[in-house]
């Protein structure tokens, strides 16, 4: 990357401001109250995971009341589980239950009721499809930080309206690093979070409902800047995040789940890689190769793209390519990895557009052809409901932002697949549906 003169000016004065702020100014002043928003009594249902002909749940709801679950449809049949499977906490007042159907069928319009089992009582009903997972185009959302203590029911009534096919959660859907325990954090504080995010967000009561993927950040895998260093529940952690998600491979045969909590999606000729930037991370600055994704993360995740004949998309909870102060990113903090990411990209005939989250304000940075042999895009997007930055982001340097806002959004992409290459258009929407900003662009 060249920086022109008035570019290194910018940087200079920007790094000058920050510093004597200390960027420990006060957040949006009066608009930032953290309270305990009221939770919904219902169940929380998140589709996960789906294909053609099967698909899987996570609901959460009193752990004292057993659940039953059906499928129908307007032709007036219907479908029970192939399988129900039960996640409890001790000492919890909310479980987990996974559901599984399959034999259902592209197209049709399905109602999943859920009912008690003692008396049969309806407690819910939502409205859900399979996908389409040979078409051509996708619509789809992205999304990342959503603190429930600041939860905004109107993005998500939005979101639902725009009819994507498919959301993707990139990092910090929950906040567990916050109130922590006077011991730290702890498996059932682990779990009670998650409770709590999964009983407020809208998202999670919609009758429509669309499925999620999902991958994490540091406050959704256990604590701020977290790392494989300074966080010593992870595994404790992955099975908490994987138990409130719906991932299973054998309900998706686009599904592929890789090291930590990573995965794969693939949708027609796009694949999409979520990686776990969290469980093999070293400290910030450390010249490991592998410090920002582990070896066999790494590994893993240039196998599928080397041997896919389409673009992907290199999903990230936090950013790979902007470098600011006290902002974290791969190539800020884990240089040696991101260079070498780069030279294994360069030698790939596959395009890769990157998809990131975590700094609260969302961009668009146009990656010059020299870093990895063509143009390409990074896409943040951030927040959904989080705290934001009391300045325009035209104060935080970035020679290769095109477009950008500080109002809480989410990112909705209409992309197709052409050959290995990728055309798509990438909309950012405010709580009330107002566009932000708005590009058309290719890969």
């Amino acid at each position: 990357m060249v920086l022109k003169r008035r570019d290194l000016f910018k940087f200079g004065a920007a790094k000058a401001m920050a510093s004597s702020l200390s960027l420990s100014f006060p957040v949006l002043a009066g608009a930032e109250t953290i309270v305990d928003p009221p939770q919904k009594k219902g169940p929380s249902v998140l589709q996960g995971a789906t294909d053609e002909t099967r698909t899987q749940f996570s609901i959460v709801y009193d752990e004292a009341v057993e659940l039953e679950f059906l499928v129908s449809n307007s032709q007036q049949e219907s479908w029970h589980p192939d399988s129900v499977e039960v996640i409890t906490s001790p000492g919890q007042l909310k479980k987990i239950t996974k559901v599984y159907f399959s034999q259902l069928r592209l197209k049709d319009n399905y109602i999943l009721t859920i009912s008690r089992s003692d008396d049969r009582r309806v407690l819910d009903v939502r409205e859900f499809k399979t996908l389409d997972l040979d078409s051509p185009a996708l619509r789809f959302a992205i999304c990342s930080c959503m603190d429930h203590k600041l939860h905004q029911p109107e993005i998500w009534k939005n979101l639902i309206l725009q009819k994507p096919q498919l959301i993707l959660f990139i990092g910090d859907q929950v906040y567990v690093d916050r109130d922590l325990p006077v011991t730290g954090v702890n498996p059932a504080h682990l779990w009670k979070k998650f409770c709590d995010a999964r009983a407020t967000l809208e998202i999670y009561f919609s009758k429509t409902v669309i499925p999620i993927i999902g991958t994490w950040d540091d406050h959704d895998f256990g604590v701020n800047d977290g790392n494989s260093i300074n966080f010593p529940l992870i595994k404790e952690s992955q099975n908490n995040f994987l138990s409130f998600m719906a991932q299973k491979e054998s309900y998706c045969r686009a599904l592929i789940r890789g090291p930590g909590i990573s995965s794969a999606f693939k949708f027609g000729s796009q694949l999409f890689i979520l990686t776990d930037g969290r469980s093999f991370r070293k400290e910030a600055d450390s010249r490991d190769r592998f410090a920002h994704w582990g070896e066999a993360q790494e590994k893993w995740m240039l196998d599928l793209i080397r041997n896919h004949q389409g673009p992907t998309w290199l999903v990230n909870g936090s950013q790979i390519f902007p470098s600011f102060l006290r902002r974290e990113s791969m190539s800020a903090h884990h240089p040696v990895q991101f260079q070498g990411l780069l030279l294994e990209l360069k030698s790939m005939p596959s395009k890769v557009v990157f998809i990131t989250g975590d700094i609260h304000y969302s961009e668009i940075s146009q990656i010059e052809s020299s870093d990895i042999g063509y143009k390409t895009y990074e896409l943040t997007s951030s927040s959904v409901h989080s705290k934001g930055l009391p300045v325009s982001t035209g104060f935080i340097f970035n020679s290769r932002r095109i477009a950008s806002s500080g109002e809480r959004n989410y990112i909705m992409v209409d992309a197709k697949a052409i050959g290995r290459s990728l055309q798509f258009e990438a909309t950012s929407r405010s709580a009330s549906g107002h566009i932000l900003f708005q590009k058309k662009l290719i890969v």
